[in-house]
């Protein structure tokens, strides 16, 4: 048998007790099966790694003798005879993932002897032989090989660039509000599965990633000096514009049930009689956590239980520094949800929760886009920052967006002809450009000027989020893509209200400066005066009127509907 034994352990009575003569025919019986199997799978690429595994976890032992070495040395010895059989029995599920440990304790061991040589930079990197190159890549992925490596630290200890992982990113609403908007000196990585989002948010200067978040697992070790994690999980399964398949009872149960399983598969369920203060990991994978979601009717229900799976699977194995989580979501999110997650990431540390509806007109977005904010913090800091301006924002018009003289009226539902009765289209949704615009949807690609048939073009949707006018929009795929480029404008999250929250997030205290320095540049555009204001009060009548001096009435955000601290 290929392996090393552990010493025996003390007896309690003098002498060791003799094995019996059955014991050692099935001992040698093993030896012959083992020594059978080893040779039948020699040149099996699989148990070739596993043997250069345990080659170096022995040579390791040696160097440095002890208890732990040992076991290493004992594990991957017992793996090299495992992986052999399961060659010869043609169990591939079990050879991919015995392959996968070797290859991954190898990685660990290179990055190690790269850490031990000093600090590891993009010189040292860009040295590495391609076979290395190979093995680190595969290690870090999705993820770029420089995040396996601890990042830069000032003479205090403290870091000095910090990462920052971003799912489901879009187009790049959050990251305009914290590169561009707030300048913060941050590392940014961002996951999507829409190509075209991918694409633009590539033009615009971010490193996004292409792929599929509910495929990857949160214990990757490029993860484990990532400082904060936010989560935009789409919205059309809970918002009231769609079905809301997300609101029905079996979805929020179905969805309550795999947060619970989350938290039990990183070990951090409570448990009186652990000296942890959790039980033992469940021992499910991320992929068996995710299973019971597929029977959702919307799917994007279940993207929300991904607000748990990753930040408590990231601290399960690697991460130690983990500071802060930050989600957006529907503000018709089912409050049941949003108890179980925040009571989740409490009970594993997490010492402040809070939450927040934001509309961001309220931060000078020129359309209205009510959203629900929470975050949670487990770093040494709480959050002192205030989200809510000190004045009001600038308001801005649909007509001043799109270059429109006062006095239009939007047709949100293509060309109908107008009843002379009321002035308004007959049964389409119009109202007056005058005003800030309503959330936009995929579908304001078809908006029009009610007589002259004018539409707006891809520039003016996105500066009607909150994007600068040049900002890059992209499509994937066949023809020009109006209605995908329209999607990704609406599915993204203002900048505006990005940086009010990342703002107070990361102790930002002028995040208001540079905010409305930011929305002057987006629709360079004075304030509407307040006479003017006056004047269209004076011509309004009924609804129009109330709704005006809704609309122009000093405005501050929602107050936060819930905040938590646990001592």
């Amino acid at each position: 048998m290929t392996g090393t034994l552990t010493p025996p352990r003390e007896l309690p009575h003098p002498g060791p007790t003799p094995l019996s003569t059955a014991a050692l025919d099935d001992i040698a019986r093993h030896d012959t099966e083992d020594t059978a199997a080893l040779a039948a799978a020699t040149g099996h690429p699989a148990l070739t790694e596993c043997q250069a595994v345990a080659e170096l976890l022995a040579a390791h032992a040696e160097r440095h003798p002890g208890q732990e070495a040992d076991e290493w040395r004992f594990d991957a010895d017992e793996r090299v005879v495992d992986i052999a059989h399961a060659i010869n029995e043609g169990r591939t599920e079990r050879i991919a993932k015995r392959y996968d440990e070797a290859r991954g304790e190898r990685a660990a061991m290179v990055c190690d002897q790269l850490e031990t040589q000093g600090p590891v930079t993009a010189d040292t990197l860009a040295a590495l032989d391609d076979e290395t190159r190979r093995l680190l890549e595969w290690y870090a992925a999705p993820f770029p090989v420089r995040w396996l490596f601890e990042p830069e630290r000032d003479t205090f200890g403290r870091i000095i660039r910090k990462r920052v992982v971003i799912l489901f990113h879009g187009p790049g609403g959050l990251s305009v509000g914290l590169r561009d908007i707030l300048g913060a000196n941050v590392d940014i990585i961002g996951i999507d599965l829409d190509g075209g989002a991918v694409a633009t948010a590539t033009a615009a200067g971010f490193h996004v990633i292409h792929a599929d978040i509910t495929t990857l697992t949160p214990e990757c070790p490029a993860l484990q000096w990532v400082s904060g994690i936010a989560l935009t999980p789409p919205c059309q399964a809970y918002t009231p514009g769609g079905l809301g398949k997300g609101r029905y009872d079996r979805a929020i149960t179905t969805i309550l049930h795999v947060i619970y399983e989350a938290t039990a598969a990183a070990g951090y369920l409570p448990w009186d009689d652990s000296p942890t203060g959790y039980a033992p990991r469940s021992g499910d994978s991320w992929d068996e956590v995710r299973a019971p979601l597929a029977g959702l009717e919307d799917p994007r229900a279940g993207l929300m239980a991904e607000v748990a799976i990753w930040p408590l699977g990231m601290l399960a194995r690697w991460n130690e520094i983990l500071e802060w989580v930050a989600v957006e979501q529907s503000s018709a999110l089912p409050v049941q949800i949003e108890e179980a997650l925040f009571e989740q990431l409490t009970g594993a540390g997490w010492h402040t929760t809070e939450a927040w509806t934001l509309d961001a007109v309220d931060y000078g977005a020129a359309s209205h886009r009510k959203r629900r904010f929470m975050a949670a913090y487990r770093g040494d800091d709480k959050p002192f920052v205030d989200l809510t301006p000190t004045a009001p924002m600038p308001v801005t018009t649909f007509a001043q967006v799109v270059g429109w003289p006062t006095g239009r009226t939007i047709l949100t539902r293509g060309n109908r002809p107008v009843d002379p009765n009321t002035g308004r289209a007959k049964g389409g949704g119009s109202r007056s450009a005058d005003r800030p615009s309503t959330c936009v949807t995929a579908t304001i690609y078809g908006w029009t000027d009610a007589k002259t048939g004018e539409r707006i073009t891809q520039a003016d949707i996105g500066r009607l989020v909150g994007f600068l006018g040049d900002f890059p929009w992209r499509h994937v795929g066949r023809g020009r893509g109006v209605r995908n480029l329209a999607q990704q404008a609406a599915d993204a999250v203002c900048p505006m209200v990005a940086a009010a929250v990342f703002g107070r997030i990361l102790g930002i205290k002028d995040w208001e400066k540079k905010t409305r320095t930011y929305v002057h540049q987006v629709y360079d555009v004075p304030p509407i005066p307040r006479q003017e204001i006056e004047q269209l009060l004076l011509f309004a009548e009924g609804d129009d009127k109330q709704l005006l001096r809704k609309l122009f009435a000093p405005r501050t955000p929602t107050a936060p509907a819930r905040i938590g601290r646990v001592a």
